[in-house]
């Protein structure tokens, strides 16, 4: 009967945890097969620079392998548990570095400004404003 009674109490413990177990299972994130790649993104990213920034066909093909690997880098930052933000802080400021640093000697002066003013970000105030008509 003891035993009875202990299976009584066990048994919604054991309940509740094989049913969050299923919850933590199904809120798993799997990587979206519709997500853009890396690749895929920075080709579109360096067709719209090299476009904005006019650059010739030897500066897009630098530019595009540039941006894919920021790209690429910043993914795999974005995976990694670090064990303090000022950890991840330093990683992505080094990442920018290196993105900037590179980009700075493949852009003309004018192109690299003019680069710097579109990576701007552009606060709620700045936004053009909408005007519907009816």
């Amino acid at each position: 009967m003891s035993t009875l009674v202990h299976l009584r109490r066990v048994l919604p413990l054991l309940v509740l945890l094989l049913a969050s177990l299923g919850a933590a299972a199904q809120t798993s994130s799997l990587p979206d097969p519709a997500a853009p790649t890396a690749a895929q993104r920075a080709e579109r990213m360096s067709a719209y620079l090299a476009d904005a920034l006019r650059l010739n066909t030897r500066q897009a093909a630098k530019l595009r392998a540039a941006v894919e690997k920021r790209l690429e880098s910043a993914d795999m930052l974005g995976h990694l548990l670090f064990a303090s933000s000022q950890a991840a802080f330093a990683a992505y400021e080094n990442l920018d570095y290196s993105y900037y640093t590179t980009i700075g000697k493949l852009l003309t002066p004018s192109q690299f400004h003019l680069l710097m003013q579109l990576d701007e970000p552009v606060t709620p105030a700045d936004m053009p404003v909408l005007v519907q008509r009816h």
